[in-house]
């Protein structure tokens, strides 16, 4: 599948960010590659599949009760099916506890336009609200 930079860009931003900002699930999830990956090197954690990665964004969404993700600076190449994604996260977890992190997501998109592999530098190690669905490396 031929995708234009705008395509590829739409499909990281709202396929993804602006949908787990909405707290839409189905609609991320509507996104993935059935064998997509989602890694966090700094902290550890692999979603292997596309039913480990639900339940780690359920378990997300459970964990935090603001997510927002903002502030999106990607950089992007249609051809390889490829976009960076810089950005701006803020959580509030339930026990009111505030995040905020400048981190940057890379993804990697298959031939019939869904993600297939997340990978997260984030700012700083992550725990609560990661740790379900993860593969131990």
């Amino acid at each position: 599948m031929t995708m234009t930079r705008d395509q590829l860009e739409s499909l990281c931003i709202d396929g993804f960010f602006k949908m787990m900002n909405a707290r839409n699930l189905d609609g991320a999830m509507a996104n993935m590659a059935d064998d997509c990956e989602m890694r966090i090197p700094s902290s550890n954690f692999t979603y292997t599949g596309k039913d480990a990665l639900r339940i780690h964004l359920a378990d997300f969404l459970v964990n935090f009760k603001a997510v927002n993700f903002h502030d999106f600076v990607p950089a992007v190449d249609p051809v390889a099916r490829r976009a960076g994604i810089y950005f701006t996260v803020s959580m509030t977890d339930n026990d009111g506890e505030e995040t905020h992190m400048g981190n940057c997501n890379f993804f990697e998109v298959n031939e019939e336009g869904k993600i297939f592999d997340i990978l997260i530098f984030a700012a700083k190690p992550l725990s609560k609200g990661f740790e379900v669905g993860n593969s131990p490396t």
